[in-house]
């Protein structure tokens, strides 16, 4: 089932305003908390962003599941259907970049993928600062502010991009590390929605992750494949598939000649 993506889009932009953009900068000390370590930051306006956008989704899409990053928090089986169901899920990411909103830095987002039996078929991408959407359809390209987008070049000379490797397996860390230090420039994945976003348009080369969750890479990695691109393991070139992982390399980048220059450089 393909949803009108103009729908969604409006539903995440109001979403959005009413219930993160409004919160930015205002946060009460009572309203921020932390999951799994003391800089992975929750906060009401996760949580608020989230309840609305499962009622308003499903009222799309009634026969699909929902699986939102903070109730995958609440509950990790939630995730693990991914590996073994068939049928309709939204996954969604309320607030991407949640460490940055906390911290008053203004690159966070939405970001929402539509998954039929484990294929990524369409992707919402907002950039809420911006207010400017990147949205992709499996056959149908993506569009950026409207605009629909073109292949990007491959990259030239040193490949710039994006790291996300903390959760490496330790083989990796010892040879992978070392050569993305000396072959690439790259800094920080603080917000998945930010390096997408940039990856289809041509401002970065790669981004290069070792804990992959399913709301923070499924729309990305289709809208990559959409205009030429790839996302895949470098364990096994596998291309990625709407689940978690934790330890395997996932490359990803706008080109596949970039993506290939890449993969050679660092493994």
């Amino acid at each position: 089932m393909i949803i009108d993506p103009s729908k969604v889009e409006t539903v995440i932009a109001e979403i959005a305003e009413e219930e993160i953009s409004s919160r930015f900068g205002a946060l009460k000390e009572s309203e921020v908390t932390t999951k799994s370590g003391p800089n992975d930051f929750v906060t009401a306006a996760d949580h608020a962003a989230e309840a609305r956008l499962e009622k308003a989704l499903l009222g799309l899409y009634p026969g699909a599941a929902f699986i939102g990053e903070e109730a995958a928090a609440a509950d990790p089986e939630l995730v693990k259907r991914l590996d073994h169901e068939r049928g309709a899920f939204w996954i969604v990411d309320p607030l991407d970049g949640t460490r940055n909103f906390v911290q008053k830095r203004d690159e966070f987002g939405t970001i929402i993928a539509l998954v039929e039996n484990g294929e990524t078929r369409q992707g919402w991408i907002y950039a809420i600062p911006e207010k400017s959407f990147a949205t992709g359809s499996l056959g149908d390209g993506v569009t950026w502010q409207g605009d629909r987008l073109s292949a990007v070049g491959a990259a030239v000379g040193t490949p710039v991009g994006y790291r996300s490797v903390g959760s490496l397996g330790q083989e990796w860390q010892e040879t992978m590390v070392p050569a993305l230090r000396a072959k690439t420039e790259t800094g920080p994945a603080r917000c998945s929605a930010y390096a997408y976003i940039n990856l289809v348009l041509g401002k970065r080369d790669f981004a290069l992750y070792s804990r992959v969750h399913p709301w923070d890479h499924a729309a990305g990695a289709m809208m990559l494949g959409e205009i030429g691109g790839r996302a895949a393991y470098l364990d096994d070139l596998g291309a990625y598939a709407p689940r978690l992982t934790v330890g395997r390399p996932l490359l990803a980048a706008g080109n596949v000649d970039s993506w290939e220059k890449i993969r050679s450089a660092i493994s």
